[in-house]
């Protein structure tokens, strides 16, 4: 299988700690071995084996040292995957090889030597000056310019030593080097390896040191055990012995790396030859290579944790929001897979493989034969394998917690039967259904005018759901691979994209049902707990003006409305009881409070309107109270306006005692109806209770005015009567006045004034009457004021003798205006048994008038004179009745006209006047004629009309 390659900038650890241990190993004291090859005896200190540097290169040549060797690497990180030396040869300089104890002879003082400095290209000549025995270093002069230097002491050739020795000390510690640059290259190669958990150990061996140890301990065991394996893996690529492998150089100490065998003699000496091998059978060839696939493994680690679906929420939302909520989220991971995650790795590729420049990574090829073989087309394989790696994980990662996250293990809803009839049989405030993670969806119950309902609709939620997880899925099989933004040269296909987790993936299809199973179950309960609140429909719906309507039409008594009000308050409080606020069925939080406060409210309501209805009704009849407390203090109030005025107030006044103590029972009834407000602790308006209060406290009122309203007609009876003097005094003087004018007026006799005469006949007349009334009223309240009654007989008398004159200037006016109504009104309205019923009453009436004017000639002749008026009138009615014939038709009407002369259309809607003007009066038996041969004509037109029936 690929390896998972992670790799650093940092200098190597081993180095590091390398460098440390062997400043400690020469800061302390200089220790001295046994006798061994490497011992030399000098016996004399002053010989001198070789005479200049030329000498001692040529040596060193033969021994196969350069003077490169010498060099100290530079305190940058080194490149860990060239062949360059990178430790400094001194730290494994073996002191063994010091011919000397330079502490306890002094015969290196002002020795000349020869010594390598840097830039280490050639040996010369040197002084030597001072040792530094803790670290081993020498201070020398330099010849001929009188220089300081401190060297360390393979750096320094003495001239009593032997050569050969010396060069046996330098390839000594430039072997002891090799080994530990090729342990610490071997350990950089095995650390940086990642192994996926391929190398871990099995899961037998794991439980069982879990079960003896602890989590520590397993912990640090698991990290030795998959070091020794990789280390194995990566001896047996690199053709070592594996056993060998492992057992490299762990440099804890400059000693145990000068004793510490090597682990083969290829390894040891050939280490480049394998790192060579290695790069060519292996992509990580190249440290930018190492550096590229660690950047796609971080792009790909960040896809991992990208969030695709909204898998937690402080609060329950609804499903229309957690669907917005989850469509931006998605479409903006979406819009990071497609665009960015492609730009950034392949920017990474781009940027890192571009260095390498022509070979096995150039990124500029043009051709797909060559392509196709090079390691670049296993590299960008291997991205893509670690791309839709990261894909699918994002994937079933993410489906796994939208789907845990949705599903919040209720087992009561998965334990559900499914069934047609699902009934809610429990109480509305606890649920069976209660699950063991928060709930995900806002619910909130409604009334409905059917049924109750919830915001969302129940059987949106599986769908939405389902499609929620399917489109994501089918959005994340349009991703391009990195493949044509990274090689631009090459021509590839549109439709390459990164392979995804299908929809029918057995994970996908587990959790897909796993989902509608679980919400097409939790549909059940929901839509049962909706449809116990169906009950309270007609509560919910209850207009509370109607109800009140209702109960005002049922007219019902303040007990039975008492008992209305107890059952309001007992259901309000049991609503209170029954109904909560919220409640959890599986992942719905729903919202019962808005609901249960309309119903609450709605109680309160139809409670507050049959109080308000009760007192009402007891303003009315505490009104009526008042209204007849007024009514009596208002009678008895009333001022007067006369003496029988104050005796009609003070004979009511006699029954005010009786009616204020019937007042005062009935409001006392009143006062128990209005305890029953005070039980509900009902306050009155304001306005009410000082009605209350005003009804309670009338009686004193009314009697406390009966003494006042004596008082005050005591008075008024003296002004009365004084009063009554100037009145009799006035009344006499209009009936003389009256009597003077009657005397005048029946003097007066001209027949051509009749309207005038009548009008002020009716007028003295009604003068008349009305001196009588009123001489009659002064009569009772003279009886009143106990005085002396008037006398009406000179009223009497006037009357008496005026009548008659009255009745014939009344009557001969009435009979002018009825003579003009036949006259000048249309023929056919006249009513012929109104006119003749007219005549002959007017008639009577004047021949009842003759004996009275005996004494007076000129009344008496204009009574006949209105006689002979009447008289003269009969005539006509002959004519009349002959046009009124039914039978006249316009051809009767055309043969009239013509035989009398009449210019002009003649009918019975014609005024009579008309035909007195065409002297009709004096052509009775012509018009008799037509008339009766109209009535002929008519008769056998009847009898025709039978024959043919």
């Amino acid at each position: 299988m690929p390896w998972r390659i992670s790799l650093t900038d940092e200098k190597p650890k081993a180095s590091k700690e390398l460098l440390k241990q062997s400043s400690n190993k020469n800061t302390n004291p200089v220790s001295r071995a046994s006798k061994c090859k490497k011992y030399q005896f000098i016996s004399d200190y002053t010989t001198q084996h070789l005479a200049d540097a030329n000498g001692l290169e040529a040596i060193l040549k033969e021994k196969g040292i350069n003077n490169s060797l010498f060099y100290t690497p530079n305190v940058a990180p080194t490149d860990l995957n060239s062949n360059d030396h990178f430790l400094p040869l001194e730290m494994f300089d073996d002191w063994e090889y010091d011919t000397f104890n330079p502490e306890a002879l002094d015969v290196w003082k002002n020795v000349e030597a020869l010594a390598i400095f840097t830039p280490f290209t050639y040996w010369q000549p040197v002084q030597v000056v001072n040792h530094e025995p803790r670290s081993n270093y020498w201070e020398v002069n330099r010849k001929p310019i009188s220089t300081s230097h401190r060297i360390p002491r393979h750096q320094l050739y003495l001239p009593f030593e032997d050569p050969y020795k010396f060069a046996e000390r330098i390839v000594a510690a430039q072997k002891a080097r090799e080994t530990a640059e090729n342990a610490i290259r071997f350990r950089f190669l095995c650390k940086h390896l990642s192994s996926g958990g391929c190398f871990a150990p099995g899961r037998a061996l794991e439980q069982s040191i879990r079960r003896r140890t602890s989590e520590e301990v397993y912990v640090i065991f698991k990290n030795l055990y998959e070091s020794y394996h990789i280390a194995l893996a990566v001896g047996k690529h690199l053709k070592l012995d594996s056993t060998v492998v492992t057992k490299q150089p762990a440099i804890s100490c400059i000693d145990s790396m000068k004793h510490t065998a090597t682990p083969s003699v290829g390894a040891a000496s050939n280490i480049a030859y394998l790192l060579d091998c290695f790069r060519r059978s292996t992509l990580l060839c190249d440290r930018n290579v190492f550096h590229a696939l660690r950047f796609v493994n971080q792009e790909c680690e960040m896809v991992r944790k990208l969030p695709l679906f909204i898998v937690a929420n402080e609060m329950p939302m609804p499903l229309e929001e957690y669907e917005k909520q989850n469509v931006a989220q998605t479409s903006k991971t979406i819009k990071y897979l497609q665009n960015s995650w492609i730009e950034r790795s392949t920017m990474h590729l781009h940027r890192l493989l571009s260095r390498i420049g022509d070979g096995n990574f150039d990124i500029g090829v043009s051709k797909w034969s060559i392509y196709s073989v090079m390691k670049l087309n296993r590299l960008v394989e291997q991205v893509l394998y670690r791309m839709q790696d990261a894909l699918r994980d994002l994937l079933l990662d993410s489906t796994a917690a939208y789907v845990h996250y949705l599903v919040n293990d209720c087992s009561a809803i998965l334990s559900i039967e499914e069934q047609e009839h699902y009934s809610w049989d429990g109480n509305l405030l606890d649920s069976p259904f209660e699950p063991k993670r928060p709930a995900v969806f806002y619910l909130m119950l409604e009334m409905g005018q059917e049924t109750p309902y919830y915001s969302t609709e129940p059987s949106s939620f599986p769908d939405t759901l389902r499609y929620l997880m399917d489109d994501i899925l089918t959005e994340c099989h349009f991703i391009h691979t990195i493949e044509p933004s990274l090689m631009q040269s090459l021509t590839f296909a549109e439709n390459l994209f990164l392979s995804s987790v299908g929809l029918l993936d057995p994970i996908i299809v587990r959790q897909r049902e796993a989902l509608l199973e679980y919400y097409q179950k939790s549909l059940l309960p929901l839509r049962a707990y909706a449809a116990r609140y169906t009950a309270y429909r007609e509560l919910f719906f209850t207009n509370v003006k109607e109800f009140i309507e209702q109960i005002k039409s049922a007219d019902k008594s303040s007990s039975e409305i008492k008992e209305d009000i107890a059952l309001q308050i007992r259901m309000r409080e049991n609503l209170e009881h029954t109904v909560p606020l919220c409640i959890v069925i599986g992942p719905y939080w729903i919202n019962v409070q808005p609901l249960r406060e309309a119903l609450i409210r709605k109680r309160l309501e139809l409670t507050a309107a049959l109080l308000k209805m009760l007192t009402e009704k007891l303003r009315l009849k505490t009104a009526d109270v008042i209204g007849c407390y007024n009514t009596i203090n208002e009678r008895m109030c009333e001022k007067p306006v006369s003496i029988e005025h104050i005796y009609d107030i003070r004979a009511y006044m006699e029954d005010v005692p009786e009616l204020v103590g019937r007042l005062e029972d009935r409001m006392r009834s009143i006062l128990y109806e209005y305890e029953i407000l005070e039980g509900f602790l009902h306050n009155l308006p304001d306005a009410d209770f000082e009605q209350k209060w005003n009804a309670l406290a009338y009686p004193r009122l009314v009697l406390k005015q009966m003494a006042s309203v004596k008082e005050f007609h005591e008075s008024e009876v003296d002004r009365f009567r004084k009063q009554q003097f100037a009145d009799e005094a006035a009344f006499t003087a209009s009936i003389e006045d009256i009597n003077a004018y009657i005397s005048k007026f029946t003097t007066l006799y001209d027949v051509s004034k009749v309207s005038e005469m009548s009008v002020e006949v009716r007028r003295l007349w009604k003068t008349l009457q009305e001196l009588l009334e009123q001489g009659h009223i002064m009569n009772r309240r003279q009886e009143l004021f106990e005085m002396a009654p008037i006398s009406l007989n000179n009223l009497f008398e006037l009357r008496t003798n005026f009548k008659a004159y009255q009745e014939l200037w009344t009557v001969a006016a009435d009979y002018l205006k009825l003579e003009e109504t036949w006259i000048g009104n249309p023929l056919a309205s006249v009513d012929l048994e109104g006119v003749r019923r007219g005549l002959q009453q007017t008639h009577d009436s004047l021949k009842d008038l003759l004996p009275l004017f005996r004494d007076q000639p000129q009344l008496l002749a204009v009574v006949e004179h209105f006689i002979l008026v009447v008289e003269s009138f009969r005539p006509n009615l002959d004519i009349m009745e002959l046009l009124k014939c039914p039978y006249l038709e316009a051809i009767h009407w055309g043969q009239l006209a013509k035989e009398i002369g009449v210019k002009g259309k003649l009918s019975v809607d014609v005024g009579f006047d008309v035909f007195l003007e065409h002297g009709f009066r004096d052509h009775l038996e012509t018009v008799r004629r037509v008339v009766v041969k109209a009535e002929q004509q008519r008769l056998e037109q009847e009898a025709r009309w039978a024959e043919e029936e």
